[in-house]
Parts: structure tokens; sequence; C-alpha cells
């Protein structure tokens, strides 16, 4: 073999070697190992992303999982980068979060059949391997928007949102709507951390406790506070003024107690819990999954710290909105504006 052939080989064999190093090599996708892909930076955010990793942790000591979080990061171009991260460490199942980059984990999604994806707030069907949750955030509102028009004393409530998303309009909306029920002439101020669709609305509690305090100081007395982690700004302007804040996503109320009138919980870790638990026991079932209030999906907190403030009238009026909302007896307008 001539000296030409030799080096052809070597210089083949080379090339193969740093054409594989190239890609990517995914472990062995393994259904004990789950991923949590976090919507924006902070796990321990006390509303969204916390409540989802609760019902990780319960399955991680009840299953004895391995759980590997990796956050999204700032950017869009981000999130490709940390699903990889995942799949690398052997994540079977991936939880996601971050409902607005739906087409780039769709991507995902085809070209690993063999994973199993719980995504958030993100209605995607079709696929074998994805359950998708949705939440009846719109249904849940309008029992908060009714309690603030019957426990308005200026007839102001606030509306901060963290962005424009479709999921934070669904929130406001429904909020109107519930408004509108109470029978009460009631103003609505409605403001947003970020404009448009950023991530970063929902982690900045300075600039959300400005909006708040401007809000109270405009004659809001309650304000509605769907903002994540900046949503904790909210709170602290309720307590330093001495007004009103109705948390959203996990029971909120301890946070400040007597000013956090109401949680609108949001079970996220209801949610994924059901979900992963029924991929571990061979029993998933693919596509779109609604948690509501007629599932324990949504609910109000139980008020422990507010509920001596509200009226028994009241009290037994939200409890028949919930139940006229359930049965339809009520239907929900969702074409308030």
């Amino acid at each position: 073999m001539g000296r030409y052939q030799v080096n052809l080989m070597i210089l083949s064999k080379v090339m193969l070697v740093f054409c594989i190093c190239l890609y990517p090599v995914y472990s062995h996708a393994n259904s004990d190992t789950v991923g949590f892909l976090v919507g924006g930076l902070t796990l321990d955010d006390d509303s969204f992303n916390g409540i989802t990793i609760s019902g990780l942790r319960r399955l991680q000591n009840e299953r004895h999982l391995n759980v590997v979080v990796c956050t999204t990061g700032e950017e869009r171009k981000d999130v490709p980068e940390k699903i990889n991260s995942l799949l690398l460490k052997g994540c079977g199942i991936i939880v996601i979060n971050s409902s607005a980059n739906h087409d780039l984990i769709l991507e995902f999604i085809k070209k690993h059949p063999e994973v199993y994806f719980i995504i958030n707030d993100a209605k995607i069907d079709g696929y074998k391997n994805v359950s998708s949750i949705y939440f009846g955030q719109f249904s849940g509102s309008c029992l908060v928007g009714a309690l603030c028009g019957w426990q308005t004393k200026t007839g102001r409530v606030g509306f901060i949102g963290g962005n424009e998303h479709y999921v934070i309009k669904d929130f406001l909306n429904g909020f109107k709507y519930g408004v509108k029920l109470s029978g009460n002439d009631v103003e609505i101020d409605v403001k947003y951390v970020w404009n448009g669709n950023l991530e970063k609305g929902y982690e900045d509690p300075k600039k959300a406790n400005i909006i708040a305090k401007q809000m109270y100081t405009d004659g809001a007395d309650i304000i509605y506070a769907v903002a994540g982690l900046s949503g904790n700004g909210v709170i602290q302007a309720a307590r330093n003024s001495g007004n009103y804040v109705v948390g959203v996503d996990s029971d909120q109320d301890d946070m400040a107690k007597g000013f956090v009138l109401t949680s609108m919980m949001k079970r996220l870790d209801l949610a994924v819990y059901q979900e992963v638990l029924s991929i571990l026991d061979g029993n998933f079932v693919p596509g779109i999954k609604m948690y509501d209030l007629s599932n324990g999906g949504v609910a109000l907190s139980e008020m422990k710290y507010t509920r001596h403030l509200i009226s028994s009238d009241v009290l037994d009026k939200i409890e028949d909105l919930r139940v006229k909302l359930i049965s339809g007896e009520i239907h929900p307008d969702c074409s308030v504006k």
C-alpha cells in the first residue's frame, strides 16, 4: 500500500471522528430521569415555576426519580441548546414551562418520539409523545374579578400582567368578565411589566413594584398580579401601602398575611404529577388535557388570612358562581375586551 493511500485512510478516519464530534451524542432516554425546562431564569419564583417543581419533587420522593432542572435563558435562541442539554443527560420525560417557544419545542417533539414531552400552557396535539396541558385560568379569573368587584371600596381595581402573552390575556379577560358579573360599576386599570411576549416580564419585581405603587396612588385598592416572580413586587407594594393584591399560580396568601386577598391557584403541581405518573405507570394518554374548576386544576385559595374581611354573603356568591361556571349555567364570555 502506497504512502498516499495510507495517508488517505488516516485522513478519512480523522474526518469521521471529527464529524461525529460535531453532533451531540444523546444518552439513552430514561423515564426515571425527568427534565424540567424552567420558564425564564428563576426556579424558585413562588409562582409558575415554583409550583411546577413542587409536583416533580413529590414524584422524586415517591418514585425516586432523578430530576434535572434547566432554565430557558433570556433569549429565544437559547431554548434549543437547553432542550439538547436535557436530552444529553438521558431525560426520557421533559416538562416544559415555555409555551412562547412552542414552534422550537415542536422540532424536538418530532425528532425524539422516544421522549415524552409535558408542555404547560401550549396546545400541541397529534403527537403520541406529548401531553399538552391547558388550564382554565379564564373561569378561575372570573371568580377573582367577581370577588374584587364585590370587595373594592374605591370602585377601582388593577391588573398587572407579566407580558402580553395570550395566556395572560386569558387571565385578563376572565378577570374583566368576573368584574362585570359582580354587577358593580368598577374601573379596571391594566398594565404590563413588559410589552410583547418577553419572558423578562415575569422576572422584574422592581418594575412591577413601581407600576403597582402608581396604581394604588391612582385609586385602585386591589390588584390582580399575573406576573410570576414580578408579582412579588406587587405584593410588596400592597403590604407597604395597606392595600390588597391577588396572587397567582401558587397559594401566595402567606407572602403578605392579610394583604393577599386570595390567590388564583393554577395547579401545575397536580397536573405535572398526574401526567408523569401516568407515564411511569404505563397508562399515558397523549393529547390536550384541561385542568379547570371542575377537576381542581384552578381554584381560589382558602383565604385563611383574609376570610374574616369578606362577608358571608360574598363568600356564598363566590361559591354559587363557581358551581354555575362548572355546570355551564353561566357560560364564560370569552369576547370580553
